[in-house]
């Protein structure tokens, strides 16, 4: 009925499988700060988290006004397995398999969503920098057509950032297993 799907899994168990449409924000994680960057604060929210976390999902989203949860689902699995055309895997890369689909696959456009400081100390070559929290402002700046990586520090942002471009109609996106920190890295030990 239009009501958002706010997943409260980790980034591991929703790129595993998720309800088409889902926003990822872990619980594990600055739930609420996210959620409140990328969740227009007037939508009706449904929530997808492991059961027994869902009074603590709606209390985090109520702390900071969001007072629209207008349920969850009861066995999220159970509706996944019964639903599997409405279901989908997201894409996970590890930095040898970006690098691999950059090679592959001409005008991947690259996406960091780290905050300008993190993006000021370095990033991926040819990246856009978009931190997460001004996305849904600007996707728009993005071409939904071309597959398109995103990353972050560690992985987390990255999931929710990859997921609302998936809900706005990006086909292909998929994100950076271990971040701009994994990139970083095997880059510096090459």
């Amino acid at each position: 009925a239009g009501a958002l799907l706010l997943d409260g899994r980790t980034p591991e168990e929703f790129a595993r499988g998720h309800l088409v449409g889902s926003i990822n924000v872990g619980l594990e994680g600055r739930y609420a700060d996210f959620a409140g960057s990328v969740v227009p604060s007037d939508a009706d929210i449904v929530l997808v988290v492991e059961p027994g976390f869902e009074l603590e999902a709606r209390n985090r989203l109520g702390r900071i006004g969001f007072d629209r949860v207008a349920g969850y689902l009861d066995d999220p699995m159970g509706v996944m397995a019964a639903a599997p055309e409405r279901t989908q895997r997201a894409s996970r890369l590890t930095v040898r398999e970006f690098e691999q689909r950059r090679v592959d696959i001409g005008g991947i456009q690259i996406v960091d969503i780290r905050n300008p400081g993190e993006f000021a100390l370095g990033s991926v070559p040819g990246a856009t920098a978009i931190p997460v929290g001004q996305l849904p402002g600007r996707v728009d700046e993005l071409d939904p057509n071309a597959p398109t990586v995103v990353y972050c520090a560690g992985g987390y942002r990255s999931s929710v950032a990859a997921s609302l471009l998936r809900q706005n109609g990006f086909a292909d996106v998929s994100d950076i297993l271990g971040g701009y920190g994994a990139w970083d890295e095997s880059h510096q030990n090459a």
